[in-house]
């Protein structure tokens, strides 16, 4: 009889427990329908699955080695400016409306969603940017570090930068030299990750990594692992929790390549703020900048050790990681059209003639150069876009988006469309003309508003340095085959790497 109850028990619960996951299953399906109603009248390309929503189409994409920013250029030319996607359960908005963009960008109404930027605080488990500017979405505490760390990067204070831009188009033009036989493959992308990188940790940081004459620098391939590790996380959540043998493998370099960039931040900080604290002289930088304006924030909980680190971090990485892809685009974007290219060095000639040296009065003369650049920026952004949440219902285009709609504006796919720049698809640096009458939202490959890109004028400088010291040294040919396949790792870079044949110039 004792049995039999036992027994009896154990199928109660096994049934209770079968109920239970049958309940749970049934309100999860409820819920996902629920999301589908929610967003039916949007327009949206046809879901292939109940439950994984638009991923077959995205990963289409991804097994053909393009960006997920041309499926939404494919969406919006088929479904409009107005569109929605499922990632799996999770429904997003794409607009394509430059009044909208206006509005959620240069407002205070409409916040980062924390729900979607919390893949930059940790990546696999590991923290990665934290709180760092870039992925702080607390509106209190980003504003107070965006004042203080603003007047690190006023006009005059990078003026003072230029001496170590051309120190760092000084290195690698050596380095360059040795290569510029006209029969050698040189991949530019990796040869400008590696000063970007030396000149961002030189003039943020005081460090002397001397990455621009090492082609195995490890400080390279951690932040190239850790930006495919994040890329890895956005892509495929599911990596997190996946047991397998390659799974475990690209966790684990991942964690090691976070660790070892937050430990030399720490190891960096560490030592300044002895050197402070000793009243040694110590650079004027960046991290000084920093360290000395912190007792502002004192008691915030702000700037503890990991809160500098991830500051640390974040400037590390994205100082590096925009310049030399703006550079790669540009320099395969010239390859492919020499009458450009030509009008470009008569530029350059014209501004530097004998100098070796570009004086930061001679920035503004490349005008041409910053239209150059402003059009690679409008096809090839860094980064495509950014998103909010909304605060309340909204309408746009006669389409009501619900509150707490995420939703995105992307100035990638705005680039590519008739409505705000004739001829789209042509590169076109006179499209940039100061007379010329531009859309003034529809372009914002650094964003706009509150969260807008920190570093954006330390960028464009030190591009202008490097580019200029470059085409008035070397002719570039662009080794052929080489198209406009996009590497898509949380920024675009060119697959092919900007692959070049150098010859000094006469």
């Amino acid at each position: 009889m004792a049995v039999l109850s036992l027994t009896t028990c154990l199928m109660l619960v096994v049934i209770t427990l079968v109920a239970c996951i049958g309940l749970l299953l049934a309100a999860f399906v409820l819920f996902v329908h629920y999301q589908h109603l929610k967003y039916a009248h949007i327009p949206s390309p046809p879901r292939r699955g109940f439950f994984n929503g638009h991923m077959d189409l995205i990963s289409s994409y991804k097994k053909r080695n393009m960006a997920i920013a041309e499926a939404f250029a494919d969406i919006m030319r088929e479904c409009g400016p107005v569109f929605h996607i499922f990632f799996y359960f999770s429904p997003m908005v794409v607009v394509l409306e430059s009044d909208f963009v206006k509005d959620i960008l240069c407002t205070s109404t409409h916040q980062k969603p924390s729900s979607i930027y919390r893949i930059f605080v940790r990546v696999f488990g590991t923290r990665f940017l934290g709180s760092g500017i870039a992925a702080d979405t607390n509106p209190v505490t980003h504003d107070a570090k965006r004042a203080l760390l603003n007047p690190a990067f006023h006009r005059k204070y990078l003026q003072g930068m230029m001496r170590q831009f051309n120190a760092g188009a000084d290195v690698l033009i050596d380095k360059l030299s040795h290569k510029a036989d006209g029969k050698t493959k040189v991949a530019m992308l990796d040869e400008f990750n590696r000063t970007t990188l030396d000149v961002i940790a030189k003039v943020a940081f005081g460090m002397d990594l001397k990455a621009t004459r090492d082609d195995k620098s490890i400080f390279n391939q951690a932040i190239t692992m850790s930006f495919r590790g994040l890329a890895v996380a956005m892509t495929s959540p599911m990596t997190e929790i996946n047991p397998f043998p390659a799974a475990r493998k690209i966790k684990n370099e991942v964690r090691e390549s976070i660790r070892f960039l937050r430990e030399t931040g720490r190891r960096c900080i560490e030592e300044r703020l002895r050197a402070i604290e000793k009243q040694e002289e110590v650079p004027n930088d960046i991290l000084t900048h920093i360290l000395k304006e912190i007792d502002q924030l004192k008691g915030d909980g702000q700037f503890d050790m990991e809160g500098l680190v991830d500051e640390f971090l974040t400037f590390f990485i994205a100082g590096q990681e925009t310049t030399a892809n703006l550079l790669s685009f540009t320099l395969l974007e010239l390859g492919h059209h020499p009458e450009i290219m030509h009008r470009l060095k008569t530029e350059v000639e014209a501004v530097l003639g004998d100098k070796e040296y570009l004086e930061y009065t001679d920035i503004s003369q490349l005008t041409y150069m910053m239209q150059v650049f402003k059009e690679v920026l409008r096809l090839w952004p860094p980064v495509t876009g950014t998103m909010r949440e909304m605060a309340g219902d909204v309408n746009v285009k006669g389409y009501k988006i619900p509150k707490g709609s995420m939703v995105m504006v992307n100035t990638y796919v705005m680039a590519r469309m008739e409505e705000y720049f004739h001829d789209p698809l042509q590169f076109d640096p006179d499209r940039f003309k100061a007379s010329d009458d531009k859309p003034q939202y529809a372009y914002f490959p650094f964003s706009l508003g509150r969260h807008n890109c920190i570093g954006q004028q330390f960028a464009l400088i030190e591009a202008r340095v490097l580019l200029a010291r470059l085409l008035h040294k070397f002719n570039f040919d662009l080794v052929p085959g080489q198209a406009h396949e996009i590497l898509d790792e949380v920024t675009l870079k060119p697959m092919g790497r900007c692959r070049n044949y150098l010859r000094l110039a006469e």
